[in-house]
């Protein structure tokens, strides 16, 4: 408490502030008229009056010297803030000029002072059309007309030349508020250097890119040309390979018909050999010694060799002239079957044949079963000690001859077996007509029996190889599609 810490008759009314002091002083003086004018006053003052008016003064005193305070830290905070516009007006990354409706300027910060190249002191009063280029001088006097003539914001792009610089391009920005009184237009001054650099680089740029398009269309359109050139000559060449592909394939009719009927027609004179022959040996064997015996029997055999020759012959025609329809065939009855027609065979050469779980396909029953006898009767030919075929599938991905989908489904079927193998080299050979690895007087056989499994799997849009090594057996892989294309309507 003021009034505890300076007890009355100690300090008395000192006060901080001359114009507190100077009413207190006025205060005491009449206060001390009053108590000579009245000296019984003074006698009838009692001591809690006089300390509860010097409590009230001493309130009151503290109460100004508050509001002297305040007023000074505002006055501070207002210098401050004014220095802190200053700076931030002067130092501001943009140039900031105020100009009359001449082009005169009055008043600059430091910012515009350095892109015009001299000192603010020698800039005020002068003239800013004085740094603007010459080009670019009727376009500064129409933007300031502008200004002045409206109260809106206009904006202006000019090349301006400082003192002892460098042209650079300047963005201009002014406005003229109704309201101001001194006649004074605001204009805010950017370098936009890089940006018109940068602009400039683009239009080049574009302009290339026109150049270069124009050149590449017409690089195209002569492109153009010379593939629609190539593109007729692609069609008279399709429809020339059409042409021969007819002809051919009248021509491979003619001669699957001509191998068929002379097949067919070879058949009648073979017969009558053969009859009259096994007449000879029936009733002229007595008379014949034991090598008119030999040359007959040698005749015999290679009579029968020729039938068999001529059947396949027929049966390698007829491949390609069948046409039955493809229907679902079960691949497992079907072998099934074809091992109970060559049961005889099979048990001969004392082999065992173990049927695995094969797919359903779309294909032609009788040249399937002809397919798997075939490759079954080769593998019992060729046979090892203890045979032991196998035949097994799995499915496989792709198209096959680059027909179909590529996620076309697709089966791989293996006849494997033990028997004597043969050298891959000579693969392509075992698949060719009338080809044999071994003479007719070791192993029985025409040679065309693989050469009509080939063309059975060609039929169906598949493939069939082998893999095989001498002394090891043979693996015979068939591919075939699950489902057969269908014939698109032309």
């Amino acid at each position: 408490m003021r009034d505890a810490e300076y007890p009355f008759g100690q300090k008395g009314f000192h006060m901080k502030n001359e114009k507190n002091g100077e009413g207190n002083e006025d205060l005491r003086k009449q206060a001390e008229e009053i108590l000579k004018s009245e000296p019984d006053r003074q006698l009838d003052m009692r001591m809690e009056n006089a300390n509860a008016l010097i409590h009230e003064l001493w309130v009151h005193q503290i109460e100004l010297e508050m509001q002297n305070d305040q007023l000074l830290r505002a006055q501070y905070a207002l210098e401050t803030s004014r220095s802190r516009y200053a700076d931030l007006y002067d130092f501001a990354p943009i140039g900031y000029l105020s100009l009359n409706i001449s082009g005169q300027i009055v008043d600059l910060n430091l910012t515009a002072a350095k892109q015009l190249g001299m000192e603010r002191g020698r800039l005020v009063s002068g003239y800013f059309l004085n740094f603007v280029c010459e080009p670019d001088k009727k376009v500064f006097l129409s933007h300031l007309n502008a200004v002045f003539a409206g109260h809106e914001r206009q904006i202006a792009e000019i090349g301006v030349v400082p003192k002892g610089g460098e042209q650079f391009y300047a963005r201009l920005e002014s406005i003229h508020n109704k309201g101001d009184d001194d006649g004074l237009c605001r204009t805010s001054m950017s370098d936009i250097t890089p940006q018109k650099k940068a602009e400039q680089v683009l239009q080049n740029s574009h302009d290339q890119l026109e150049r270069y398009v124009q050149e590449r269309t017409s690089e195209l359109s002569a492109a153009y040309e010379v593939l629609k050139q190539e593109i007729a000559n692609r069609e008279r060449g399709e429809k020339e390979l059409k042409g021969y592909a007819e002809k051919l394939e009248r021509s491979n009719q003619a001669l699957q018909d001509f191998a068929f009927i002379a097949s067919h027609d070879m058949q009648e004179p073979l017969r009558k050999i053969q009859t009259f022959i096994g007449l000879i040996q029936k009733n002229y064997a007595g008379v014949l010694d034991d090598t008119g015996r030999d040359y007959f029997e040698r005749v015999c055999k290679a009579g029968r060799r020729m039938s068999e020759m001529i059947r396949g012959l027929l049966d390698f025609a007829r491949v390609g002239s069948r046409s039955n329809l493809f229907v679902a065939t079960d691949l497992t009855r079907l072998v099934r079957e074809v091992m109970s027609d060559i049961e005889l065979f099979a048990e001969k050469s004392q082999a065992r044949i173990e049927l695995g779980e094969l797919p359903t396909l779309e294909a032609d029953p009788i040249q399937m079963r002809q397919l798997f006898q075939n490759i079954l009767l080769n593998s019992l030919r060729f046979h090892g000690a203890e045979p032991v075929i196998k035949i097994y599938a799995y499915p496989v991905a792709g198209n096959l001859e680059g027909e179909g989908s590529p996620d076309t489904k697709a089966y791989q079927i293996c006849i494997e077996d033990n028997g004597i193998g043969f050298d891959e080299q000579y693969l392509d050979r075992i698949f060719s007509l009338f080809q044999r690895l071994h003479g007719a007087g070791v192993y029985e056989g025409t040679g065309m029996g693989l050469s009509i499994c080939r063309r059975i799997v060609e039929r169906h849009g598949g493939q069939i190889t082998a893999r095989s090594s001498p002394g090891r057996g043979a693996t015979f892989i068939v591919t075939l599609p699950e489902k057969q294309p269908r014939d698109e309507p032309e």
